[in-house]
């Protein structure tokens, strides 16, 4: 029976330390006693909860949990090996809701009252088996199975061929303590029998030759469900049983290094700060040339009245309105080219959002954890089974062998050049992949302002926004540059001339009106986004902090499956498995022998026949 263990990598199979399969898994949950009625099935996962009465066991204790499941992954038995770790010998009362106890040290006996189970501990440790029934899980495992793409009970596909497709679910149990399910790692294995199969495929687990048979497994993550498919080309089918494995999940992942990223950012609203100020210039400015032109229409007004004045001076008004309507030119074609350069800045922007670059950082993430389980577990497995060996010639009994042969093994395996270079390259991919990540989202922020910025300063056709108005005003400054001209033709002509020119300066001044709205706009919008700005390395580190949490398992502490009133427990492991699918026996009939005469007997006793 494998005694209590533990583990340094998440995905360590408890059956692979222990030197057993599957198949050997369920003759041990075999072994756990007949279940209970379904009243009981739901107290153990339960009691972990809260506590009944004020007794508590503080001796050092490790829990593991063995569970014979059907083919299609329902409950059918549960027991509990209990190691009890006393500091001293003497009397230990342990707690369970338990139908049936037995000592699996010594021939010494087990008392139990209720939920309380008392034993005699001579040595260091002394183990128990507490049977409790088809007791519920921390997870709900549910196992369906198709042939030729048609659903199949398990009980009928022993001896079958064909195209099989194996379907296995595991959800959150709420009716169980949740400290489990949120916390351990759930490494499930279906054994294929090599000779029995071909074409095995599978996008969620990992495929391995393991003697004869051929393994496919799983790893569902703490506090997820889990969802996993294999498929394989079948015939005379049969299977030992799906084996699960749930542990404590420990993985060392070191904080990747931010600030650079961090400081990108902060350049980046920087840059959005520098464009923001240079808005706020040309909002002012806009706002002067409103009122210096508001000044123009004015004095056009005056000059119309005055007309009759200005003869003599109608060459030199006709040479300075020339003037203004090319000022007023060059504003229109200043404004596009400045449209158009944020236009292609936010294009050149977007441009940098690399899709492939994110999936492909992705991938490699997800190639570095495969690999580096792959290597601790192919490190750890040999370094124990020589640990154990040693330790057992030493002269150490089983359970002291075992738990020296983990403990060297695993520090042996992380110490392993091969370990360490695969953790190296699943941080440094780590790292990639927030690194892709958090600059997409930084490029495509700015494009879209960028790009809204572009959309703020207007059409030509709009004669409400920026462009608009500067075109206007070079129409108004031609308008006026022509009366001007008409004003020097003659003394006929100037009171038509100067109508014009004022009418000129009152679009001019309407135009300026207008720049100087769009050019507040501009600032109102730099404004907001370098409000935003602001905030994003703030948020970037909190997102890293956040995804980073959810794989630190630092502070989980153990709690007993069996009872909270067992309050010093070390280790709590959990080994499922399901029924084997059998293929049917064919026996021979049996060949009767003719009757035996006299003269037969005869010859055959003197070895003549």
């Amino acid at each position: 029976m494998c005694a209590a263990f533990s583990l340094v990598l998440a995905g360590t199979l408890a059956i692979g330390l222990c030197g057993g399969s599957p198949a050997t898994l369920a003759a041990l949950a075999a072994e756990g006693g007949a279940a209970a009625s379904a009243g009981e099935a739901g107290s153990a996962g339960s009691a972990s909860a809260a506590a009944t009465g004020a007794a508590v066991n503080d001796t050092p204790k490790e829990e593991v949990v063995y569970a014979r499941l059907s083919a299609a992954g329902a409950v059918d038995n549960v027991y509990v090996v209990n190691v009890l770790n006393p500091d001293a010998p003497g009397k230990v009362v342990d707690y369970g809701p338990y139908t049936a106890v037995q000592n699996l040290t010594d021939a010494s006996g087990v008392e139990q009252q209720g939920d309380a189970v008392s034993v005699d501990v001579a040595g260091d440790s002394l183990s128990y088996q507490g049977d409790l029934g088809a007791a519920a899980l921390p997870w709900d495992v549910s196992v369906e199975y198709e042939l030729d793409g048609k659903r199949v009970d398990a009980a009928d596909l022993g001896g079958a061929s064909g195209k099989l497709a194996i379907f296995v679910t595991t959800k959150k149990n709420t009716s169980v303590d949740p400290a489990f399910f949120d916390n351990y790692l759930l490494q499930i294995t279906v054994p294929f029998v090599s000779d029995q199969v071909k074409d095995v495929a599978t996008e969620d687990g990992q495929i391995a030759l393991a003697g004869s048979n051929t393994q496919v497994t799983f790893t569902g993550m703490p506090g997820k469900d889990g969802s996993f498919k294999v498929e394989a080309q079948v015939s005379g089918f049969s299977m030992s049983g799906i084996s699960f494995a749930a542990v404590p999940f420990s993985m060392g992942i070191e904080m990747p290094d931010t600030t650079e990223l961090v400081s990108g950012f902060r350049q980046l609203g920087d840059g959005v700060g520098a464009l923001k100020t240079g808005a706020d210039g040309l909002a002012s400015g806009a706002s002067e040339l409103a009122s210096g032109v508001g000044q123009v229409a004015g004095g056009a007004n005056g000059l119309a009245a005055g007309a009759g004045q200005l003869v003599g001076g109608a060459n030199e008004l006709a040479g300075g309105a020339q003037g203004v309507a090319a000022g007023a030119q060059g504003l229109a074609s200043g404004l596009t080219t400045y449209q158009n350069e944020l236009a292609a800045q936010a294009a050149q922007t977007l441009g940098m959002v690399d899709q492939a670059a994110a999936a492909a950082a992705q991938g490699a993430y997800e190639n570095a954890m495969a690999q580096y389980t792959q290597a601790f577990i192919g490190e750890y497995t040999p370094l124990y089974t020589q640990a154990y060996a040693e330790n057992l010639a030493a002269g150490m009994d089983v359970q002291d062998a075992m738990k020296a042969a983990v403990q060297t093994a695993s520090i042996a395996a992380m110490g392993k050049p091969a370990v360490a270079a695969a953790q190296a390259s699943l941080q440094t991919a780590l790292e990639d992949l927030v690194t892709v990540n958090a600059a997409n989202a930084g490029y495509g922020a700015s494009s879209q302002a960028l790009s809204g910025a572009a959309s703020g300063v207007g059409s030509i056709e709009d004669a409400n926004s920026l462009i608009g108005g500067a075109n206007a005003l070079a129409s108004g400054a031609s308008q006026f540059a022509g009366g001007a001209g008409a004003l020097a033709s003659g003394t006929s002509e100037l009171a038509s001339g100067a109508n014009q020119a004022a009418a000129g300066a009152g679009e001019l001044a309407a135009g300026a009106s207008q720049l100087s709205s769009g050019a507040q706009q501009l600032a109102n919008g730099t404004g907001t986004l370098y409000e935003e700005v602001q905030g994003i390395p703030d948020k970037v580190q909190k997102e890293i902090d956040a995804m980073m949490a959810d794989y630190d398992k630092s502070d989980f502490k153990p709690v007993s499956f069996t009872s909270a009133k067992n309050a010093n427990v070390s280790l709590v492991q959990f080994v499922m498995s399901t029924d084997p699918i059998e293929a049917p026996t064919h026996e021979e009939p049996a060949v009767e022998e003719p009757e035996q005469g006299i003269w037969d007997r005869l010859l055959a006793l003197f070895g003549l026949a």
